[in-house]
């Protein structure tokens, strides 16, 4: 439980950080495309979190693919009407896509680093 704060803290850090800078210097379809990969991507993580500990606790990994594939269906078809609705700007949903990807390793890195030291958080 303590890695997936970590890693949820850092995700919102990236955030701050890069939609601060994306809105002062470049031009806001960028910045809301940002907010929107980002957002589906958080949510995304936060949706493999809880059906992974539940799936493992109850021990029924069957319902756990169901609803992969359907977080997936649902995922594409926001994605796809935002890109019809909206404009998007694809390399501001892609920085929002991956920042919570990046945040995942540095958040254990994080924690082993800790764990070495012997410091807790």
């Amino acid at each position: 439980m303590k890695n997936e704060k970590i890693i949820v803290i850092i995700s919102l850090l990236f955030f701050v950080i890069l939609y601060t800078v994306f809105k002062i210097f470049y031009e806001s379809s960028l910045s809301i495309s940002f907010a929107i990969g980002w957002a589906v991507s958080f949510f995304n993580f936060l949706g493999v979190i809880f059906k992974v500990r539940k799936s493992f606790l109850t021990g029924n990994f069957g319902a756990f693919f169901l609803n992969t594939q359907f977080r997936l269906l649902l995922t594409g078809l926001f994605l796809y009407f935002c890109f019809k609705k909206t404009e998007i700007n694809l390399i501001g949903l892609l920085v929002g896509l991956i920042s919570t990807s990046v945040s995942i390793p540095i958040g254990f890195f994080i924690d082993s680093r800790r764990k070495e030291d012997g410091t807790s958080a």
